[in-house]
């Protein structure tokens, strides 16, 4: 707490505890939430920080509160309108960890209703661990029997909601190093992207956005945790992203493709 109260203290007097320049506002985010602090919260964020920076694994601000069950820091955080479709690294999104929490009051407004997957992932994981008050919300978001198909379904054939459009993320480490998104072998790079195709139990994806999760070279960037973007620029999303069916050339170990039990969350699989 004390190291907390000086950080609010640095800041309300509009002194960064390092070079502005260095000071990352994101991190100190993520450090907040795990503290559960939640007037440090509202500051970083009022000075700056994202609250949809991912941190070494992949989780959001977001999904650390809830899985928590620290209520009054997930009420805040929804107020500034989080991403809803960001997964982790082990394919969790949010609605994924109110399912754990069986916490229907923070499921509700999470809930990615546009992504069938993700909605198919919570609700059969709801199923098989019989969390009953995530089963009820689902029921009252879809009515009882199609809640009900949905998570069994997916338990039985999951193939059947990796569809177009839905989002999947891809943990992997560089087999070398790459400087330019500052990582090396020990590093954690995230792709997230939406599926473009399926050719039996493969499917594409065209990535959308790739981050580094737990950069610690200073000199290459500022920031502990990053993300960059799918751009206009067709050779620099080439190079970094790749294409549908292609993979990022800057990657060569990446495969064009995938199995789709990849990007099933591992509680399921």
């Amino acid at each position: 707490m004390r190291i907390a109260a000086a950080v609010i203290a640095m800041a309300l007097a509009g002194t960064p505890l390092m070079a502005a320049s260095q000071y990352d506002y994101n991190d100190d985010l993520i450090r907040a939430v795990s503290a559960h602090y939640p007037p440090l919260v509202r500051l970083l964020i009022t000075k700056g920080a994202k609250q949809n920076t991912q941190d070494a694994h992949g989780d959001t601000p977001l999904m650390l509160a809830i899985r928590s069950n620290d209520r009054e820091l997930t009420k805040l955080l929804l107020q500034y309108r989080p991403n809803p479709y960001l997964l982790s690294a082990a394919n969790h999104c949010a609605a994924t960890e109110a399912v754990l929490a069986d916490d229907p009051a923070s499921l509700k407004p999470v809930v990615a209703e546009a992504d069938r997957l993700q909605v198919a992932q919570a609700l059969g994981l709801a199923t098989k661990l019989d969390k009953r008050r995530a089963l009820n919300l689902f029921a009252q978001l879809y009515g009882a029997a199609a809640a009900d198909e949905i998570g069994h379904g997916f338990l039985r054939h999951p193939l059947d909601y990796f569809a177009s459009g839905t989002q999947v993320a891809l943990a992997f480490s560089p087999s070398n190093e790459r400087a330019d998104v500052c990582a090396t072998p020990r590093s954690t790079l995230l792709l997230q992207g939406k599926i473009c195709n399926r050719d039996g139990e493969r499917i594409s994806v065209e990535w959308e956005t790739l981050s580094n999760l737990d950069n610690v070279d200073k000199q290459c960037s500022p920031q502990r945790h990053f993300r960059l973007e799918r751009k206009s620029d067709t050779a620099w999303d080439e190079k970094f992203l790749g294409g549908c069916g292609s993979a990022p050339s800057y990657f060569p170990t990446l495969p064009a493709s995938f199995d789709y039990r990849t990007f099933v969350i591992p509680e399921l699989r």
